[in-house]
């Protein structure tokens, strides 16, 4: 099998270069949806990039759910290779697969038939609701390879390569934009291009990833009596992956509380504001690099009973933390004027300024999101997926309840202060719940 790097030495060394791949790999996809964007826009047109955009949402939760439920399933894949137990890390290889491809038909059979509804329900304007009907059916139906391509890139991580997701990502990424550019230009084939584009390079992830596990991983070569296996080891399964899946539900519908304040403040505090998430989408990819490197390096010492290694990876994950959070105060100090600048004309001073608030105001809370991080991936490295679940509902509730008067006493940077304060409860609770199983399983 492949490194138990996580399991053994230095706990630093050991994060970090997990680490890197993760974040060098979730830089190239924020590179590449801006690639993207950039070739519907510039090339389509403007019509073709809003309605790109008007998915944008859909998608977050859609996909959202089927990411973070396959990464959910394969954190038992991860135990089982901290406790080395080939014959059950081939079953979870099968349940995991089994379940995914679930998830893929009940997607695509939900959505196909209600995405009109959904479009229009998400008041879709009516100039580009055929554009986005049509990028939104293409995009769905080709939910299966997609997640196939995540749940193995999923199985490598929990087998301890991250390195490996990472290059078929950049293989995935340069094939969809080739095929942009070709069907888009030679094949005149408009947004539905685009689409199909997306699609074939998902399938080609596909198959190249499955070649190389069946290869490099004669272990995983699944047979009939891998999908022989208990009803209690299947619910373990579903016990983790399918509450990741909803805790992201959860979070989508935080981040449309939050646009619905945006929203009516007019159109700069928008611009202002959805320019400002561009660049903290960027910085907070160390945040999420860090959570997910402790989910698997949690899970597979939990496997393998060192305890005490998970507490360590905890303090440690604090201490990088501070460091991320520390790093990043740097660049948003002296970089966050130029950064915002790239999306926004330099003319338009207050629209910058409202974008740079909002990134301070995220600044001084960023310490509470980095420990949400590493909490909430330690207990779902344990296997706690109930935790960040109802986390996830109270910090949903909060925003909710306090967006009025956030709004209505504070304006703008009271809207924006919502989703720091979440972050506050849900670390709060976080840290009780970790504190709590801590004790209780003698950790």
């Amino acid at each position: 099998m492949h490194s138990d790097i996580l399991t053994r030495g230095n706990i630093y060394k050991s994060i970090i270069l997990y680490a890197i791949p993760i974040i060098i790999g979730n830089s190239v996809q924020q590179l590449y949806n801006f690639f993207d964007m950039l070739i519907v826009g510039r090339i389509i047109g403007l019509d073709a990039l809003a309605a790109c955009g008007a998915t944008g949402p859909i998608f977050f939760l859609v996909f959202g759910f089927i990411f973070a439920s396959t990464q959910g399933f394969t954190i038992v894949t991860a135990h089982k290779f901290g406790e080395k137990n080939f014959d059950l890390i081939k079953k979870s290889y099968a349940i995991s697969t089994i379940l995914s491809v679930i998830i893929a038909i009940a997607v695509t059979a939900l959505i196909l038939p209600l995405s009109y509804r959904i479009l229009n329900f998400l008041h879709t304007p009516k100039e580009i609701l055929e554009l986005a009907h049509t990028y939104m059916y293409i995009i769905v139906a080709g939910t299966l390879p997609l997640i196939l391509y995540n749940l193995l890139a999923c199985i490598m991580r929990a087998l301890g390569d991250s390195k490996t997701p990472l290059y078929f990502l950049i293989i995935s990424s340069v094939i969809n934009l080739c095929l942009d550019l070709v069907f888009i230009l030679e094949f005149d084939m408009g947004i539905a291009g685009a689409a199909y584009a997306t699609v074939v390079a998902w399938t080609v992830s596909d198959i190249l990833c499955y070649i190389y596990i069946h290869r490099r991983f004669p272990e995983l070569r699944l047979s009939v009596d891998d999908f022989r296996f208990s009803m209690d080891f299947l619910y373990r399964h579903v016990k983790i992956g399918l509450p990741m899946g909803f805790q992201l539900c959860v979070i989508s519908l935080c981040t449309l509380v939050l646009q619905s304040g945006i929203n009516r403040l007019g159109t700069n505090a928008v611009a202002a504001f959805a320019t400002a998430i561009i660049v903290d989408q960027i910085f907070s990819q160390l945040y999420i690099a860090l959570g997910s490197v402790i989910s698997v390096f949690t899970a597979q010492n939990y496997g393998a009973c060192s305890y005490e290694r998970i507490t360590e990876g905890v303090k440690k994950g604090f201490i990088l933390n501070i460091g991320i959070t520390l790093f990043l105060a740097a660049l948003i100090v002296l970089f966050s004027k130029p950064l915002i600048e790239v999306f926004i004309e330099n003319n338009n001073l207050s629209i910058i300024r409202l974008a740079q608030e909002t990134l301070y105001v995220y600044l001084i809370f960023y310490i509470f999101f980095g420990m949400i991080m590493v909490l909430k991936n330690t207990l779902l490295g344990l296997g706690l997926a109930k935790y960040p679940l109802i986390s996830s509902f109270f910090e949903l509730g909060i925003r909710y309840f306090i967006i009025d008067l956030m709004l209505e006493k504070f304006g703008y940077i009271g809207v924006c202060s919502i989703m720091p304060i979440g972050w506050i409860v849900g670390f709060s609770i976080m840290l009780g719940a970790y504190l709590y199983e801590k004790r209780r399983l003698t950790i």
